[in-house]
């Protein structure tokens, strides 16, 4: 091979001799991460491409690829592997949609607020009773005395499905979770998720990264992680221990909310909302929503956040605390 010839070849802007050079545009079909290395999965800044959304294409990895090099404005480096089923080839620029703006940022001087909402299980399956993760619970099971993760909800209320296909938002909102795409969560996360999250077994999971999490502004890896270490904090309190010691009765709001300021603070329990449920002769209490307003770091946060959030009406007066097991 001349010497010329050999020095162009490594001048070319490919990361290597394997890849195939490509051109076009590539189109997301869903939100995928886009790696800076394939084999080690690296992902600075925790990129996902946006569904819709065209990128230059610049190579694939091999003469049939797996993955497709593209890229990605704004990303640090910007080019970067997606895999190749997460959108679809073209060779013109008919009807490209470039990467939308981003919005705005909301006028909001106390910090990013969301609302962590929380099931005590047993009740919530008294209303739902079909549900797989209903017809499976065990009195030793995580539920049967810990709270259990509903979701972490960005606000205002409409901060939701952002940059998801209108056949996504479609399944998402008529309940056909499992048609949705499972977010893609490391195996210690995903295990963890699916013991304080049991309504992973109907594709909660997927429902709440579709109209949540995909507002998050990062990874699924990092959403859940968020919202698992704010119900670490919570399982550990005299909150979870108020509901645990007392299976089978009733308790009020007040004690609620005094459990609350015991853990994380004074006047914390004031944004807390309690939600209950009839159930023939009595009410049961089916979830909280609590108010937190902040970045979140890691357990530890949890009462900064909640002490930072607005006060919010209270919700019912009281409920009784469902054993588990439907009756």
């Amino acid at each position: 091979m001349r010497p010329l010839l050999v020095l162009i070849l490594m001048l070319l802007p490919f990361p290597a001799l394997a890849e195939v050079p490509l051109s076009g545009y590539f189109t997301a079909g869903r939100a995928c991460p886009a790696y800076q290395s394939i084999s080690r999965q690296t992902n600075p800044g925790d990129i996902l491409i946006r569904p819709g959304t065209a990128y230059d294409l610049l190579a694939g990895n091999s003469a049939r690829p797996t993955h497709l090099w593209i890229r990605v404005p704004g990303a640090q480096p910007d080019r970067r592997w997606v895999a190749i089923d997460c959108g679809t080839r073209s060779t013109d620029a008919e009807g490209r949609q470039d990467e939308p703006p981003p919005p705005p940022p909301r006028r909001n001087y106390r910090g990013t607020q969301y609302i962590l909402a929380v099931n005590w299980q047993p009740a919530f399956c008294e209303t739902s009773p079909r549900k797989p993760e209903c017809r499976a619970q065990r009195p030793d099971s995580f539920e049967a005395t810990n709270f259990t993760l509903h979701g972490l909800w960005p606000q205002p209320r409409d901060n939701a499905y952002c940059n998801v296909t209108p056949a996504e938002r479609r399944a998402s909102e008529s309940g056909d979770w499992r048609s949705l795409a499972e977010p893609r969560l490391s195996p210690g996360l995903r295990r963890d998720l699916d013991e304080v999250m049991p309504g992973t077994l109907s594709g909660l999971d997927r429902h709440e990264w579709t109209k949540h999490g995909t507002c998050y502004g990062a990874s699924a890896e990092r959403y859940f992680t968020d919202a698992l270490d704010l119900m670490l904090a919570l399982n550990a309190s005299p909150v979870a221990e108020l509901f645990a010691a007392n299976i089978g009765r009733k308790i009020t709001l007040r004690q609620v909310r005094a459990a609350f300021d015991e853990a994380f603070g004074p006047g914390t329990g004031e944004r807390v909302r309690m939600e209950c449920a009839p159930d023939g002769n009595r009410t049961i209490i089916t979830e909280l929503t609590i108010g937190l307003t902040g970045e979140i770091s890691g357990p530890d946060d949890f009462a900064r956040l909640i002490a930072a959030a607005s006060p919010t009406e209270g919700g019912c007066a009281s409920g009784m605390v469902d054993p588990v097991g439907l009756r």
